[in-house]
C-alpha cells in the first residue's frame, strides 16, 4: 500500500505538541452522546475545544469531517489497512490516541479499532470515549495494547459503576479522583507521562480549561 492510498480511508496525525505519538480524529459535531451533552451545562462536552476548533480552523473542520465519511464509506477491512499502513510507517514513539477529536460511531468502528491495535503490538493504544453503549455491546475483552477509558459526563462527576478505565474533568475548588493530569504544570504536555495508556492506572482526572 502506498501513503496515498492509505490516506484516501482516512489521515492519522502527526506533530501533536502536546501529546506523544499519532493521533487520529473525526468530526466532534458527529459524536452521538457528545453533541446531547454538549447541549447541558455543567459537562465537559458543553466546553469542547474541538468543536470550537472545527470553527475557527476550516481546514481542521474539513479533515475531520472527511476523516469520518472516509470511514463510512470504507469496507472495514481496507480501513483497517490503512490504519495499520499509517501507524507503522509514522508513530515512532509507539504510542497512538483515538479520538482527539469526536468519538466512536459504531459497534463496528470499535472493532475495526481492536483489529488495528492487534495488527500493531508495539504500539500502546488509547480511546477515550463518552459512548458507554457501544463499549458495552461490543463485549469482548481488549487486546493488551488499548485501553478504553469511559469518560464521566460532567464536570466532577462520578465513572459508572462496572467500568474499569475511567477519565473525568475537575473544576477549580474541587479534587481529582484517582491521578490528577499534570500536563498544565509541564508547558501544557504530557512530557515524560504516559498514565493514559496505563492499565495499572483505573482513573484519571483531567483539570477543567
Amino acid at each position: 500500500m502506498l501513503v496515498k492510498q492509505a490516506i484516501e480511508f482516512g489521515k492519522i496525525s502527526t506533530g501533536n505538541t502536546k501529546m506523544p505519538g499519532t493521533t487520529f480524529a473525526v468530526d466532534a459535531f458527529a459524536c452521538k452522546t457528545g453533541s446531547k451533552l454538549a447541549k447541558i451545562a455543567g459537562t465537559p462536552c458543553s466546553v469542547c475545544y474541538a468543536r470550537r476548533l472545527q470553527k475557527l480552523r476550516p481546514s481542521v473542520d474539513q479533515g475531520w469531517k472527511l476523516n469520518l465519511k472516509r470511514w463510512e464509506q470504507s469496507n472495514p477491512k481496507d480501513w483497517i489497512a490503512a490504519m495499520v499502513f499509517q501507524i507503522d510507517r509514522y508513530n515512532v514513539d509507539g504510542y497512538h490516541r483515538w479520538f482527539d477529536s469526536g468519538d466512536l460511531q459504531s459497534v463496528a468502528m470499535l472493532d475495526a479499532i481492536v483489529e488495528v491495535a492487534k495488527a500493531t503490538p508495539n504500539v500502546q493504544h488509547w480511546l477515550p470515549t463518552q459512548e458507554r453503549k457501544i463499549v458495552k455491546d461490543y463485549g469482548k475483552d481488549f487486546p493488551v495494547n488499548l485501553i478504553v477509558r469511559t469518560s464521566a459526563s460532567k464536570f466532577n462527576g462520578p465513572i459508572p459503576s462496572g467500568i474499569k478505565h475511567g477519565s473525568q474533568v475537575f473544576t477549580k475548588g474541587n479534587d481529582p479522583l484517582g491521578k490528577e493530569c499534570m500536563a498544565r504544570h509541564n508547558n501544557n504536555s504530557c512530557g515524560d507521562c504516559r498514565a493514559c495508556w496505563d492499565k495499572s492506572i483505573d482513573l484519571i482526572s483531567y483539570p477543567k480549561h
